[in-house]
């Protein structure tokens, strides 16, 4: 049975999978518009709601069965929002949307190379917007400007308390001198994303093998790094594409060992990248290497595979 963009299975249960996944997803922006910016979640509708209208017009005029609920590409276009400024004009956006939607997702259903269609959105904004997406909070000579406090660490050295990582609770006052803002509005509560990933591989919407392979490979490879990974893991935007980005199971591997091992190279390519060049992220890269890589990997399982079941035929 195929596979269908972001959920295991397809079906009559593809569209109560949607809705757990965006009620997930709609939990910390619910917080951050309460904590933070309030009309950040009427955004997310909007925004997702505008990705499923753009999935309906792609198939209107490619004369394809037409769908009532164009959940994937509404929540593709939630999580480019959710990882973006909230501040974010409306008409990148749009383009980053179309781009996930018609040239990423849809176009490229069925085929073994299919890339994460939110980070195909998200790399566009970076290549073609990089002063907006790195626009974060009041933009003010007395204000630090980051997407994560793992930023804020490389650059100033400066690690936030332990309760505010966990919580999200990015304010205050940093030495009497800069006024510290939160950043990504789906990367700020590591430890409600985490339990909400838990919550999800749990029901079964979610695969755990590509992000838990993930977690761990990133972690170990930042420990061996000499750097702390437990900051690492809750300072960034590492539990959020664990949860959201990486158990896609359409543009990563089919097969089970083909997910594990898709885990690792995502995880420790981000570590290296992380740890060895300026980039305190890069997560956008190292997901489209490893869709890039996701063929080879079921070409390599399912070829072991057959083999393996060959021999037990011969013996």
């Amino acid at each position: 049975m195929p596979l269908m963009s972001p959920f295991l299975r397809t079906g009559v249960r593809s569209t109560n999978m949607a809705a757990w996944v965006l009620a997930a997803l709609a939990v910390p922006a619910t917080l951050y518009s309460i904590l933070y910016r309030s009309p950040f979640i009427f955004q997310l509708i909007g925004y997702t709601m505008l990705g499923m209208i753009a999935e309906t017009l792609f198939t209107l005029v490619a004369k394809r069965k037409l769908r009532l609920a164009c959940t994937g590409s509404g929540l593709s276009a939630a999580l480019i929002a959710a990882s973006v400024p909230p501040s974010m004009p409306f008409l990148p956006m749009l383009f980053a949307i179309l781009i996930a939607v018609w040239v990423a997702k849809l176009p490229m259903s069925g085929l073994p190379l299919r890339f994460n269609a939110a980070m195909a959105g998200r790399l566009f904004l970076m290549l073609v917007y990089p002063s907006h997406v790195v626009n974060w909070g009041t933009p003010t000579a007395d204000v630090i400007s980051c997407a994560t406090p793992q930023e804020l660490y490389c650059w100033e050295r400066f690690p936030l308390e332990w309760p505010q990582l966990l919580f999200g609770r990015i304010r205050g006052i940093w030495e009497d001198l800069f006024l510290l803002v939160p950043g990504s509005p789906g990367e700020t509560f590591p430890l409600i994303i985490l339990l909400l990933g838990i919550l999800l591989c749990w029901k079964g919407i979610s695969s755990w093998r590509t992000p838990v392979a993930f977690l761990l490979s990133f972690s170990i490879t930042t420990a061996l790094c000499g750097n702390s990974p437990l900051f690492n893991l809750f300072s960034a935007a590492t539990l959020f594409s664990a949860v959201f980005i990486v158990s896609d199971p359409v543009s990563t591997p089919m097969s089970k060992s083909g997910k594990l091992a898709c885990g690792v190279i995502i995880g420790v390519s981000n570590a290296l990248i992380r740890n060895f060049t300026f980039y305190t992220e890069a997560i956008v890269y190292t997901v489209l290497l490893g869709n890039l890589l996701s063929p080879l990997l079921d070409r390599i399982a399912f070829s072991t595979l057959g083999r393996r079941l060959q021999k037990r035929q011969d013996d």
